[in-house]
């Protein structure tokens, strides 16, 4: 029924609790939001329980989703990257051991089977775009679960310096991704 709705009208209608939304909402993005918690968790069962947190938030909160602050797939992954994070601290473990993040940051990782082939080809055409150090800066963070302190350390430059790449990097993709 709406399998051809985009993410933001999806969650228009979560907003109004269309529950017919929500399940097309889940099967459009689980992919992509468990594979977020599944890389800052390094266990699958616990990213399946922060899954779950993350569309109960979604489905609680959809009303305020404001699309003309970024887009709806970018609202789903920091709700799922922030119950992960904070899943993270609850049980007082490091995030991602230094050596589990890859030296290399791969697009691939970027990539979720259960996106559409046009938004995953056109996150990977933006992320190409972006300097060296905001792609690395933005993947490592949002995909392995990195804090600012840590890129900083990794990357061997100063904290604001970090912050600001992956600032820049997250403004030069939300004006990519339009």
């Amino acid at each position: 029924m709406h399998g051809t709705i985009s993410h933001e009208a999806l969650l228009a209608l979560v907003a109004q609790r269309d529950r017919q939304a929500f399940r097309s909402l889940y099967r459009a993005t689980a992919g992509t939001l468990n594979a977020v918690c599944l890389g800052i968790l390094r266990d699958k069962a616990v990213a399946e329980e922060v899954l779950q947190e993350a569309y109960v938030r979604v489905w609680e909160h959809a009303a305020s989703f404001d699309p003309a602050k970024g887009t709806a797939i970018a609202w789903l992954v920091t709700i799922a990257r922030r119950l992960a994070l904070n899943e993270i601290r609850r049980r007082k473990n490091a995030p991602v051991a230094m050596e589990d993040v890859p030296e290399e940051v791969d697009l691939v990782a970027v990539d979720k089977p259960s996106e559409t082939a046009g938004a995953s080809a056109k996150l990977r055409t933006c992320l190409e775009r972006l300097s060296e150090d905001y792609r690395r800066s933005v993947i490592l963070a949002y995909v392995h679960g990195l804090t600012h302190a840590e890129l900083a350390r990794r990357f061997g430059r100063p904290l604001g310096t970090v912050k600001s790449w992956v600032r820049r990097g997250l403004i030069d993709l939300k004006e990519c991704l339009g």
